[in-house]
């Protein structure tokens, strides 16, 4: 052990390949991919306790290939051994802009030292956030997740909404593409005639302009379509219309994409160019996820809590994220529905659209 260190210290990182399948194609405005080339990641400290965490590819940030991921957690490594665990997560902090650095890799990095070091204390992850927070939950609350729906034709995304409402999910999300907008019109009405009861959310993934994305919004209000939220409907950069859209759309806009770090936060909350922010963990890590609860909350801002392309293990610190902080007025944590694959883990299960923390691990 080092000088100066008490407490447990990291002893090893181990970073495996973990290719996911999709059980359909998953498309969106950005492209297309029948699977996703993950990395599993596992840190373990002095004494036995270890924790995991998931890098995982994404169609919006292709820089996150499997190799820049690796190389960037090969640079890590010899910063974070020997180090505490909060001295290992002040070092990814730190390494955040350098030019090596991929955020899906830091972010999973850091997903593993918070549950090594939860593990390490004897206490669920959900309470070792909740405590981070200073929250008072005393037990885990009940999720219930959205479910995407791809830019597929027209038949498969029928099939797709019929057995949504048979799995009673009261939610769902269509991908559109915006370079045909009366197709996307098209196909968002074939999606509430299939699951009539379900509310919508659709998400452009950048696809359109801003007239195209007022003009889509406005024609869905005046169909009287069930849609509750619109999702990065133009380019990451054009906060100025987003803000725009944002008091002109007649639908609460969702940034993704224009949300990345703890300052794109503060951009957006700044210039009111969004009504929720959607933090997924793989773009900001635990540490910046933690700190936009922070500052929702302050500016009194909604926030979705997403994914990427993760199973249901890589999606372990999400839910726990969600349940530790009650701070998450919609969730999408599906990533695990859409591929093939076991959709429940040692700490918590899917059924249908809820998600559950199991009282005791298993």
């Amino acid at each position: 052990m080092s000088p100066g260190i008490s407490g447990p210290i990291v002893t090893a990182l181990i970073v495996e390949p973990l290719t996911l399948i999709f059980k359909n194609p998953f498309m969106t405005a950005r492209g297309s991919k029948t699977e996703s080339r993950n990395l599993k990641i596992t840190v373990r400290l002095s004494g036995g306790a270890a924790g995991a965490g998931e890098a995982c590819s994404s169609l919006a940030w292709r820089e996150n290939s499997a190799s820049a991921m690796q190389n960037c957690l090969k640079q890590m490594e010899p910063q974070i051994l020997e180090a505490n665990p909060a001295q290992a997560l002040t070092k990814i902090k730190s390494s955040w802009n350098e030019p090596w650095a991929r955020p899906a890799a830091l972010s999973a990095l850091e997903c593993a030292i918070f549950e090594a070091q939860a593990n390490h204390l004897e206490i669920p992850l959900w309470r070792y956030f909740s405590q981070t927070l200073g929250r008072c939950i005393q037990r885990p609350g009940l999720l219930r997740t959205s479910l995407t729906l791809s830019a597929w034709p027209l038949p498969l995304l029928q099939r797709a909404a019929r057995n949504s409402a048979r799995q009673q999910f009261s939610t769902l999300k269509l991908k559109v593409t915006g370079e045909d907008p009366q197709e996307d019109l098209t196909r968002l009405i074939a999606v509430h005639r299939a699951a009539p009861k379900a509310r919508l959310i659709v998400d452009a993934n950048q696809g359109f302009t801003r007239p195209g994305a007022y003009a889509f919004a406005r024609a869905a209000q005046l169909l009287r379509l069930p849609v509750i939220l619109f999702e990065q409907p133009v380019a990451r950069q054009d906060l100025e219309s987003m803000a725009w859209l944002t008091r002109h759309a007649g639908i609460p806009i969702v940034a993704d994409e224009s949300l990345c770090t703890v300052d794109d936060a503060r951009a957006l909350i700044k210039k009111r160019a969004a009504r929720v922010l959607n933090v997924k963990i793989s773009k900001c890590g635990l540490q910046g996820a933690l700190e936009i609860i922070r500052l929702s909350r302050k500016a009194n801002t909604d926030l979705m809590l997403g994914c990427m392309s993760e199973s249901a293990q890589g999606l372990t610190p999400s839910v726990h994220l969600a349940c530790g902080t009650d701070a998450f007025r919609y969730i999408d944590l599906d990533s695990h529905l859409l591929i093939k694959g076991p959709n429940k883990t040692r700490t918590h299960q899917t059924q249908g659209s809820r998600i559950l923390i199991c009282s005791t691990p298993t």
